[in-house]
């Protein structure tokens, strides 16, 4: 039985430096990419008062459920910028902020630009009500267990997280914007090129 328990935590410490090595060189690649970010670039959104990302951090897939209880998954909207919004129906700035989403997602086109509004903590009841009283074409995501917005570590609302169209995570926006403003959609445009 000696024999058999040496074996055994011979594999187990193989198995933890092997995975220990792996983290290692995994957080090192991810640390020695850039920011894909140049100065002026931050600055554009310093102005906005968009905090500016300071290290390479590719966006958390998640899977989310429309109104329509139609799935969709972050990746999905690869090749599009993505302002990833954390709000909910009884945040009144969220409210606020919520029409110039819309002006810019219909300036820009569904096919460059896509809000994904992650409603957290609702329904897909509250989602479909609330999309019929205000009327707005961007895509509503019910997060009701709070998945999504654990995964982003969201605290405070309302949050924009902005992903280019690579899946790299280039800012994020805590309270609200102009959203619609022509520097913003400039410099979302400008990451489509």
């Amino acid at each position: 039985m000696n024999g058999f328990n040496s074996i055994i935590s011979k594999k187990i410490l193989q198995n933890f430096l092997l995975s220990f090595a792996l983290l290692v060189f995994a957080v090192h690649y991810a640390q020695s990419k850039e920011v894909p970010l140049s100065e002026d670039e931050k600055e554009v959104l310093k102005k906005l008062r968009i905090t500016p990302a300071t290290q390479w951090i590719e966006a958390h897939d998640f899977a989310g459920d429309l109104m329509d209880a139609k799935t969709v998954n972050l990746k999905d909207y690869r090749g599009r910028f993505v302002l990833l919004n954390f709000w909910a129906t009884w945040c009144s700035p969220c409210l606020k902020e919520m029409p110039d989403f819309e002006k810019a997602y219909l300036q820009m086109g569904h096919d460059k630009l896509v809000v994904l509004a992650v409603g957290m903590g609702e329904s897909i009841e509250k989602i479909k009500a609330f999309s019929y009283k205000y009327g707005f074409s961007f895509p509503l995501l019910a997060d009701n267990k709070m998945e999504i917005t654990k995964l982003y570590g969201v605290r405070n609302i309302p949050v924009t997280y902005m992903i280019g169209p690579d899946g790299v995570v280039l800012g994020r926006a805590l309270g609200i914007r102009d959203w619609a403003s022509p520097d913003l959609l400039a410099f979302i445009d400008s990451r489509l090129k």
